[in-house]
């Protein structure tokens, strides 16, 4: 949970850092979203190596080695001079902190038992969600001036590795040593958990580049479109928990269905709920918790579908399924409120859920008329 905290910090705190430092030196939007993708490219790219590294390495050693790499980067991060070399230190990033999220989720789904497994899913979403917001908090009280801001970032990142020094050792799933055949195999054995993958990439991503910007388009000043994320944030954090704590009792695909509809109607509803203040808060709420539950569910069902020892192969997918979708996300968004300015992106950021709901509804009358 600590180490989740640590890599929820860094995708919370070093793109807008980076993308401000960038800004004041004159460089272009579309390059500063280039640099700032380069860490999610880096996971997608690495994808087929993290399972080798996590069994030669073993999970509490992956989990250190990748947030230890990250945090010495981010400290010679202002030695940056180029272009180039932002993309590089990103890149090494995404390396490093993908084998770091992987190796934890692996080591929770194999500790987490299956009546409790959904639950200690949302826990980690939660813990998650809360480092992505103290990222922009510790911007605040650090500045984005000079190395201040970086070497503040490196400590905060090495101090979440401190729980893991009261740990002897603990036990790695065998047989990790996944070919890319079996990568492709586990995203063939769970369509419907892949879906939710990059169904949850492409929605959040959108969501946190573009709901500012629609905000803006709607009427609102920069500081109430700014809030519209942290509203939307605030939903994931409280709401995982008692997602999770549903989905163990109800059955992890059904939750799924039920979050999928509030996804849906969400950004359908967000243009009729921009000048009601107290509606529009209730509806980021809880649009963004039900939204952020297809990553956290979609771990619980990796561990209810996949034996330990096949656990790498499917969670390393899931995240480079999850990457892609983030990728692809923001200029999906862009390119539909280009096309149409008002409703382009509720319709987009409704259209996915919706398919994640019309791959359940498939598996169920499957499973009836099997």
């Amino acid at each position: 949970m600590s180490s989740s905290l640590g890599v929820g910090l860094i995708f919370g705190f070093q793109p807008p850092l980076i993308a401000l430092v960038l800004s004041r030196s004159g460089i272009s939007a579309a390059i500063i979203g280039a640099v700032t993708a380069a860490t999610l490219a880096a996971v997608i790219v690495c994808g087929p190596l993290y399972p080798r590294l996590i069994e030669r390495l073993g999970l509490k050693r992956s989990v250190i080695a990748g947030i230890g790499t990250a945090a010495l980067v981010l400290m010679f991060m202002p030695a940056a001079s180029s272009v180039p070399m932002w993309l590089c230190f990103r890149f090494i990033t995404g390396c490093a902190l993908g084998l770091s999220w992987i190796a934890s989720e692996i080591w929770l789904n194999t500790i987490s038992g299956e009546e409790s497994r959904s639950t200690v899913m949302g826990m980690y979403g939660t813990v998650f969600s809360i480092g992505i917001i103290a990222g922009p908090v510790l911007l605040e009280l650090t500045s984005t001036e000079g190395w201040r801001p970086f070497l503040y970032g490196a400590v905060c990142l090495l101090a979440t590795l401190l729980p893991l020094l009261v740990l002897r050792g603990v036990e790695t799933p065998v047989d990790t040593r996944t070919p890319l055949a079996e990568l492709l195999r586990a995203a063939h054995f769970a369509p419907i958990v892949m879906l939710a993958a990059v169904v949850a990439g492409l929605v959040e991503s959108a969501d946190l580049a573009l709901l500012p910007l629609f905000g803006l388009h709607a009427g609102l000043n920069e500081s109430a479109a700014l809030l519209l994320v942290t509203l939307f944030m605030v939903g994931n954090v409280v709401l995982q928990m008692p997602i999770g704590l549903l989905a163990d009792r109800f059955g992890r695909h059904e939750i799924l269905a039920v979050c999928s509809v509030a996804s849906a109607l969400g950004p359908l509803l967000l243009p009729l709920c921009v000048g009601a203040p107290v509606w529009l808060g209730l509806l980021l709420f809880l649009w963004g918790g039900t939204l952020y539950a297809f990553y956290s569910q979609g771990i619980a069902l990796l561990g209810e579908q996949f034996p330990a020892a096949e656990l790498a192969a499917a969670n390393t997918v899931f995240v480079m399924v999850y990457c892609a979708g983030g990728v692809i996300g923001p200029s999906l968004g862009g390119f539909a409120m280009d096309l149409w300015p008002r409703a382009g992106l509720p319709v987009m950021l409704a259209g996915a859920p919706l398919l994640l709901l019309a791959g359940l509804g498939a598996r169920a009358v499957h499973r009836v008329t099997r």
